[in-house]
């Protein structure tokens, strides 16, 4: 390492000259001007005729770095943040947007006026596809399509006509106009462009997070958003027609491969319309799917033009981030990414053809966020606008209070629409009349629950990671609205008795339905946890053993339910009112189908949580040392969403603690452990298989009763496909249980003989579980 320097006689003979200098201007420049003049920092360079000595500092710059121990760290007091961040930002490719290479100039060079080959036209209107669908998969479109020469000119300096939107400005002679092809890629770029902003307006109408779902900037370019629909429409129409002319001299394979990718784009742009009517988006996705088969054989046509998108591009963009680099998608993962979004758009479609049942609506938008690939952050927005479209939902009851009314007032006199033809009394000092009580209720319970209950169905609006932690929060809510009903159930219950029906209502009702669908979101928040792999191999067992308190709480909470089904429904039938026992019987199917997947949930449940505790004390699973944290802080660290709701629903450590470790501590078990482990007949493995068999039958009972007593019609084959998952779960249990009984029967495990097996737990997402849910080990020959 070598450094300059000249020696200090050298300077400061050189100093005092300048010194002299600065005096003899001094005497005859005006003081401000002088001022004006200082300058701010020493040249660094050598004065004229003072030859540099070369020094080798590179021994003692070793010497210096080696005396610093391993991530010790040496700064200037005087040294900020801010200097730190500017010596990185100049002279770096990465951080300094104006630095050039060498023989490298400011802007772009490349000539939009330029005649294109129909191969390069086709190439082009790929690149951009694959632009496009990167852009959907949440970059930027600094780094997508604001990086194509093309739209930038169409797009800069701003128009306010689109006739003026032209890959020029101003006037240009008549051989230098854009030729047929040109015209062509002009209308494909506006419809690109159009289509842009229609997808940033259906995004940026619901609930999204910017630049962790989708990135909506436009950096201070305007999408045309004023120019109406029709306009880019006939845009289209004459850009096919001009291709389709027998006057263009072109090949009929480019032909036909440069109609299609126009025909494509027009679908494209109208299913993307805003202002689409109801009644025709469900034939707006179709005609995609079925262009983009014609789009993977033509491909090969094309010819790439690399210098039609530039990274320079981003430099007249209204960023403050520095350039990055152009994200390149394969054509073939665009085109799979447009089918995706056609797909799911398109089964999104189908939300408005459900019936008007508020459960059949959460069943629809519990699958449609479950569907693998995950929707794109357009797909999720397309589903939330139809979901809160004001004619899609048209009941006459409240979404909350037609779920209620399904599960706990069946027939009920509180929801007797004669309750809301009665008037109060007009002095407010005499006492209402029980039913104008139970109208004047029922309207609170629906004030209170509509905001908890449409956070409900936002959260299930997103994609899976978020919908689990949004579950959490939305969990909170229903926490206190349980308390409010329950004040409000006294209410309702004090004017049963004064209208002498108090026998009719369930004690507690409205409470009773609050706190089965606080229930329930405990129940997925935590199963979601199992399909995105929060939890660590040792800690499965103690997760499932709380799904299944949580599922057979749920269960029993049914239960009571029905009891009061079947009390009503014998005094209707003693009181020979037909109408009202028919009410019922249509109510029973729904609960039914809730009591077996209860079952189903807490008995697999719990078989998975004594499988998981059997594998820790065999040591087939491994166990992370933790030396900084204890059992009972990641116990609280796992419950923290659910430690502050009423009732407590976590268990308190201890008895979290003797359930999980029946034996002792994992590592040294006590001797009844191996004595029952080898007993194949043992209470240890009679209660694992049991708990498989009744899982097996609640979930064979639900599949049985199908789609219609589940209130899921409108997604059948993802709820059979679910239900066959979870008894497929079931089966794959059984087996992996019998291997371990297998092996653990034939080994002496007290003198350390080893068991010759070994636990393969699979992973997420890689198509190797049955249920995501639900993670069966695999017991696999050593």
């Amino acid at each position: 390492m070598l450094h300059s320097t000249a020696s200090a006689q050298e300077h400061n003979s050189s100093n005092t000259a300048a010194s002299s200098d600065y005096a003899q201007e001094s005497a005859i420049v005006p003081p401000s001007t002088f001022s004006a003049n200082l300058p701010l920092r020493q040249s660094r360079l050598p004065f004229a005729g003072v030859q540099p000595k070369i020094h080798d500092v590179t021994e003692k710059y070793t010497r210096a770095c080696n005396a610093l121990e391993v991530g010790q760290l040496v700064k200037d007091e005087y040294f900020t943040l801010f200097e730190s961040i500017g010596a990185i930002e100049i002279m770096d490719t990465k951080m300094d947007s104006g630095f050039l290479e060498p023989g490298e100039t400011l802007e772009d060079d490349y000539d939009t006026l330029a005649p294109l080959l129909p191969e390069e036209l086709i190439g082009i209107m790929d690149q951009l596809l694959c632009y496009e669908m990167a852009w959907h998969t949440g970059y930027p479109l600094s780094q997508t399509l604001f990086t194509s020469v093309y739209i930038d000119k169409l797009l800069w300096p701003e128009t306010k006509v689109l006739e003026q939107a032209q890959f020029y400005r101003g006037d240009i002679p008549d051989d230098e106009r854009p030729g047929p092809l040109l015209e062509v890629l002009r209308a494909y770029c506006l419809a690109v462009i159009k289509g842009c902003d229609f997808v940033i307006a259906k995004i940026t109408g619901r609930d999204y997070f910017e630049e962790e779902d989708f990135c909506t900037h436009t950096y201070n370019r305007i999408l045309f958003i004023s120019t109406p629909m029709d306009v880019f429409l006939r845009e289209m129409d004459a850009a096919i027609e001009t291709v389709e002319d027998p006057d263009l001299d072109i090949n009929d394979a480019l032909r036909k491969a440069i109609a299609s990718r126009l025909e494509l784009r027009k679908y494209f742009l109208r299913a993307l319309d805003i202002e689409l009517p109801l009644d025709q988006i469900s034939y707006s996705w179709p005609p995609i799917l079925e262009g983009i088969s014609t789009l993977k054989t033509t491909h090969q046509l094309g010819q790439v033009v690399p210098g039609a998108f530039s990274s320079k591009m981003q430099r007249r963009l209204a960023s403050t981030v520095p350039p990055r680099p152009i994200v390149e998608l394969e054509f073939k993962d665009a085109l799979e990414g447009l089918d995706q979004l056609a797909t799911d758009c398109s089964e999104a479609t189908r939300f408005i053809a459900l019936g008007q049942d508020p459960l059949e609506y959460q069943s629809f938008l519990w699958f449609f966020a479950s569907r693998s690939p995950a929707p794109l952050a357009y797909a999720r927005s397309y589903l939330s606008t139809l979901l809160f479209h004001p004619d899609v939902i048209q009941t006459s009851l409240s979404p909350p209070l037609a779920d209620a009314k399904t599960l706990v007032f069946p027939a009920s006199t509180v929801l007797d629409p004669m309750n809301w033809t009665l008037s109060p009394p007009r002095n407010a000092a005499l006492p209402k009349p029980p039913r104008v009580q139970f109208a004047l209720l029922t309207d609170e319970f629906v004030e209170r629950a509509g905001t908890p209950y449409m956070d409900l169905w936002v959260a299930l609006g997103q994609n899976k990671c978020r919908l689990r932690r949004m579950l959490t929060h939305v969990i909170t809510g229903w926490d206190i609205l349980q308390a409010d009903t329950s004040l409000i159930d006294t209410d309702i219950l004090r004017a049963a008795e004064e209208l002498g029906v108090a026998e009719q209502v369930m004690d507690f009702s409205l409470s009773t339905w609050v706190y089965h669908k606080k229930l329930w979101m405990i129940e997925k928040v935590v199963l979601l946890g199992f399909e995105q792999d929060i939890y660590l191999p040792d800690e499965l067992g103690g997760m499932y053993l709380f799904v299944s308190l949580i599922a057979t709480r749920r269960k029993e909470l049914l239960n009571r339910v029905e009891a009061h089904y079947l009390a009503q429904g014998q005094r209707l039938l003693k009181a020979r009112k037909l109408g009202e026992v028919q009410q019922i019987d249509d109510a029973e199917p729904y609960l039914d189908s809730l009591i077996a997947e209860a079952e189903g949930v807490a008995s697999l449940g719990l078989a998975l949580a004594r499988f998981y505790i059997i594998l820790l004390y065999l040591g087939l699973l491994s166990i992370p040392k933790r030396p900084f944290s204890t059992e009972a802080l990641r116990y609280e660290l796992r419950m923290k969403p659910f430690l502050s709701l009423q009732p407590p629903e976590a268990p308190p450590f201890g008895d979290f603690k003797t359930h999980t470790q029946p034996y002792g501590e994992y590592t040294a078990p006590n001797a009844s452990f191996l004595s029952d482990a080898k007993d194949t007949d043992s209470e240890l493995w009679v209660e694992v298989d049991g708990h498989i068999k009744a899982a097996k039958v609640a979930f064979a009972e639900m599949k049985k009763m199908g789609t219609k007593a589940a209130r899921a019609e409108g997604v059948k084959n993802a709820w059979g496909k679910d239900v066959q998952s979870a008894l497929a779960s079931c089966i794959a249990l059984g087996v992996a249980v019998a291997g371990v009984k297998e092996a653990v029967s034939k080994k002496d495990v007290a003198a350390g003989e080893s068991l010759g097996i070994r636990v393969e737990l699979p992973e997420a997402g890689t198509g190797k579980r049955y249920a995501e849910g639900w993670v069966v080990a695999k017991i696999l020959k050593e």
